[in-house]
This record gives structure tokens, sequence and C-alpha cells, in this order.
């Protein structure tokens, strides 16, 4: 209860503990000074026990448990784990980060464009009702095969890849989305960061091209692709 009788300065007085729980909004809502302040939050007797709650003594042990986890050093960004979609491309096992990654799709039917057959870009296939460029991701790494080698029949299914991969990155207020075919989709792992390594210079062309980093994957080397890079080869075998 709140007592007033001294200067009219509020002085705290619990009748009960935790009264807001017995008489107050919690409780029965019998308390009278629930018609001054409305609501428990608003009244001195919560206010004193919630300062009571926070000024009591630590329990034995418990600022040292926090010092040693606060001592603990924090995992930095190269030890952290990254979530990659890992697929094939002819014999080259490579990855994405997932990040780029808007969905992987079934081959779907492949439209020429007139002009463009045997360069880099596919033809054109509907994605959820969108017309979307197909970028043959063998000629860009310089490997045979792809869905290019059945872009020239319109209206023929993309059987030269496996999969669809639909791509997007953010550019500027808008975003640049790609498809690319592919052999074979193995799905989404997770690789650490620790488990990464330079490309050498011994490895193929291939493998090397827009790679940014190899790791081994169930006995396999698997290239990490580098997503800017990457958009940057796609854009260029488009345009030449």
């Amino acid at each position: 209860m709140i007592d007033r009788t001294r200067h009219d300065v509020p002085v705290v007085t619990a009748p009960m503990p935790e009264c807001w729980r017995v008489i107050g909004v919690a409780g029965d809502r019998s308390c009278p000074e629930l018609q001054a302040f409305v609501h428990c939050r608003n009244c001195p007797v919560l206010a004193e026990a919630a300062r009571s709650f926070f000024d009591r003594p630590a329990p034995e042990g418990y600022l040292d448990a926090w010092q040693a986890i606060l001592e603990e050093p924090t995992e930095t960004a190269e030890g952290a784990d990254t979530s990659v979609l890992v697929f094939r491309v002819d014999h080259e096992w490579l990855s994405l980060p997932t990040g780029a990654l808007v969905e992987v799709t079934p081959s779907r039917t492949l439209h020429s464009v007139p002009h463009r057959q045997g360069t880099a870009l596919a033809g054109i296939v509907n994605v959820r009702g969108q017309l979307q460029l197909c970028v043959s991701l063998h000629a860009v790494l310089g490997l045979p095969g792809g869905p290019q080698a059945t872009a020239a029949h319109p209206g023929s299914p993309a059987d030269g890849a496996g999969r669809l991969i639909v791509l997007e990155r953010a550019q500027g207020p808008a975003a640049e989305r790609w498809v690319v075919g592919v052999d074979e989709v193995a799905g989404v792992h997770r690789v650490g960061r620790a488990d990464l390594r330079p490309v050498p210079s011994t490895v193929s062309q291939a493998a090397a091209r827009c790679s940014s980093a190899l790791f081994e994957w169930q006995e396999r080397t698997v290239a990490l692709l580098d997503e800017v890079r990457l958009f940057e080869a796609l854009r260029e075998a488009v345009s030449s």
C-alpha cells in the first residue's frame, strides 16, 4: 500500500509479498491503489520491488561464471561456417554461397535466341511465369556440354543440363538474375572457413576460373566460386 500521510510523499509499504500478483492487475484487482495508478507498473511498490531485485547480492559464483564467459575469445569470421550449394559441371565439382541462390529447378523448355546459337547464351526459359536468360555455365568455364547443345531447336527441353540454377545478386536498387545449367546438384552443405584453401596455379583453368577457394567434400575437391567474379563472367559472356 501507499502511505501519503507525510508531506504527500508516497512511502512504499507493500501489503504482502508480490502484491501485484494477488490484489494487483495479475490478481483479483482489489488493490485500492489501482484507482490512482491504473496499472501496477505505475506503482512505487512494484518499482521498489524491481529495484530490490537488481540491488540484491549476486549468488555465489555468479560473477566469476560471467567473468569466465566474457573472457572467452569470440569466434571470428574466419572460423565461422559458410553455407554453399554443391553442384557438378561436366567433370568439375563447384559450389556457390547460398546467398546468391534463388532456386534449383529441373530442366525446362529452352527457346533459342536468333543469331546467338553457339554462344554462351543458351536461350530463354520460363521460370515461374517469368522469362529468364539461360547462360551455359559450361561455356563460361570452358567445359564441354551444357544446354546450348539443344538450343538450336526452339521449344526443345534443355536436356544438356540436369538442373537449372536461378542466381540473383543485388545490383544497386535492382537485382541481377541469371539462370545457369548444371549437370548435377548435390545439395546445400556447410563448409568451415578453416577448411578453405587457396586455388593453386596447378589447377585446371576451368576450375580456377571465377574460383576463390577449394575444399574437400566426400573425397572430392570442390571449387568455391566467387559470386562477384561469376556474375561479371556471365555478363561478359552474354555481351560478347
